[in-house]
């Protein structure tokens, strides 16, 4: 067995079945390995950073190893901004690029065309970075970046390899099996006194239960105790499965979420860094009268110092499999909390939400993926109402614009599902050379563009700081026609200012809405630095929040 297959086999049995990337002269023995390897297939992007996002969305789908590849040089440069993102939320992407000659992690500019030191350009955004020169070492460095992949705070590594090594035979000292790992015990007395104690405990859920795979187990618990139960906005789709969820906290979170938040008296945080800046006088205010029990694995975050936390370093699947709950909540904290919730449910509400509600309950068994910008907080908002459990996938933590067309595609590959993909025009701009992708693998994905015709998260900024540049007709920003795009990529194409539009649209094979927005409309509800959790602009009648109140 020879250096490619062995890489391509310990990919295949460790749950990849498709790959993506370019063609390079340097990865083309690589290629044909994956090409002749059953059950494993290569998939043609037409970018890099794509073939990167593909694969980020291959692994967010189930949270499994996924692989993107790409030649040197401009190749492996373009994959960054993808490394970046799966870094930032935690995917396990093994990222394969490779050299010709001796490696280039020297301190000169340029040795040979193309080449650089690619270990340090992404050593502080991998769990695991190596270049890998001979057969002899190949095996060794090969399961080391597997397993730092899959173990811990899961996370991307890259393999720079020597082109000349990709034929030459090895001698396999271990069998090519999935990655194991251990577990740990903890004593959980303290955290059973402070559950003792609490009168209005909630318990703040994060990507991390899914990534642990205790989503399940951890909502039939916490189902018994009618605890209420908070997100983060990346997870408000795991928050369906708890019978007591009240949504998803932030600056820009729902009204009712952030009241109860700040209501409060103990927050137990499962599969949620509690990301907030630490100097934020707003959650500053919000933690000063309750206490945090944190469940954390990874030691850098638990060296964030969080008011009033009593952190647990332990992984979560143990948490959940050895704790018990022992706690009935009260009736008279969850009555509050469910009032707050019908009294502010509605607000915020306008006409873009209303149509991607509508959207949303007509696809409610589709995958929905949402871009970076206003449009997924609109998404968001909608999702919430529209009351369907559908999994929703965001670049979380790095916020890639352009990143939910290839990250459609990945996602298809592992869940074999129809795609809503929600996107804004700026956005979908960034990447949309993969519509020829979709096109040509009639990929069936729903791609729903809101097109303000302007850049508007980043035009509200300007317009709070002093005035519009590149982010309006008038100030030098533009989009062209979708509809001769659609046609160019020869995909279908409608114009909607209403759900009413929409007629006879496929399942079975892309199509575009292209959704008039107001340009006129802004991010809300939004949390200036220094308010209460709860006090969000644009203020509310006085008597709703009284009312809640009394």
């Amino acid at each position: 067995m020879n250096v490619a297959e062995y890489l391509v086999k310990k990919l295949k049995n460790n749950g990849v079945n498709h790959a993506f990337g370019i063609p390079g002269g340097v990865i083309i023995d690589f290629l044909y390995a994956l090409d002749k390897e059953d059950g494993i297939y290569p998939h043609l992007s037409y970018h890099e950073q794509c073939s990167a996002f593909e694969a980020n969305g291959y692994s967010q789908a189930e949270h499994g190893l996924a692989c993107a590849y790409a030649t040197r040089g401009p190749g492996f440069t373009n994959l960054v901004t993808g490394i970046a993102d799966a870094y930032a939320d935690s995917l396990p992407v093994v990222f394969i690029t490779a050299h010709a000659g001796n490696s280039s992690q020297n301190k000169q500019r340029f040795e040979q065309e193309q080449e650089m030191n690619t270990v340090d350009i992404v050593k502080n955004i991998t769990k695991y970075a190596a270049v890998v020169e001979n057969e002899y070492e190949a095996e060794k460095i090969i399961n080391k970046a597997f397993q730092a992949a899959l173990s811990g705070r899961k996370g991307p590594v890259l393999l720079d390899f020597c082109s000349s090594i990709w034929k030459k035979e090895i001698d396999i000292s271990e069998h090519i099996n999935e990655c194991k790992f251990k577990k740990n015990t903890i004593n959980y007395d303290s955290v059973y006194e402070m559950l003792k104690e609490a009168h209005k405990p909630v318990v703040l859920i994060g990507d991390g239960i899914r990534q642990a795979g205790v989503e399940i187990q951890l909502s039939k618990i916490i189902n018994k105790t009618n605890i209420p139960v908070l997100s983060s906005r990346g997870s408000q789709d795991s928050g369906r499965l708890f019978d007591n969820y009240y949504g998803y906290i932030g600056s820009h979170g729902l009204r009712y979420s952030n009241y109860i938040f700040s209501e409060a008296d103990l927050v137990i945080a499962l599969g949620n860094r509690m990301a907030f800046p630490l100097n934020s006088e707003s959650y500053k205010k919000a933690l000063e009268n309750k206490k945090i029990i944190r469940i954390e694995y990874d030691r850098r975050e638990i060296q964030r110092s969080i008011l009033n936390t009593y952190t647990i370093k332990n992984d979560l699947r143990s948490f959940v499999e050895e704790f018990n709950f022992k706690i009935n909540c009260s009736s008279n904290w969850t009555d509050l909390c469910c009032l707050v919730k019908n009294k502010l449910m509605f607000c915020d509400c306008n006409s873009t939400v209303d149509f991607l509600c509508q959207i949303f309950k007509e696809y409610k068994d589709s995958d929905f993926v949402m871009d970076v910008g206003n449009n997924e907080f609109w998404a968001s908002k909608a999702y919430e109402l529209s009351g369907v459990k559908a999994r929703t996938y965001y670049s979380k933590s790095f916020g890639a614009l352009g990143c939910s067309l290839a990250k459609s595609i990945g996602i298809f590959y592992k869940n074999k599902k129809h795609i809503v993909c929600v996107t804004g025009d700026q956005g979908f701009q960034l990447n949309i050379q993969e519509l020829q992708f979709i096109s040509r693998e009639k990929i069936p994905v729903l791609i729903f563009i809101i097109n303000n015709k302007i850049s508007g998260m980043i035009k509200d900024r300007e317009k709070r700081e002093g005035y519009a540049v590149h982010t309006t007709y008038n100030t030098g920003y533009s989009s062209p026609d979708f509809k001769l795009i659609a046609a160019a990529y020869d995909i279908g194409y409608v114009k909607a200012s209403s759900f009413n539009d929409l007629k006879d649209i496929p399942d079975n094979k892309p199509f575009i809405i292209d959704f008039c927005a107001d340009s006129q409309l802004t991010l809300e509800p939004s949390l200036p630095r220094g308010r209460k959790m709860y006090d969000m602009v644009p203020e509310l009648d006085k008597y709703i929040l009284d009312d809640i109140r009394h």
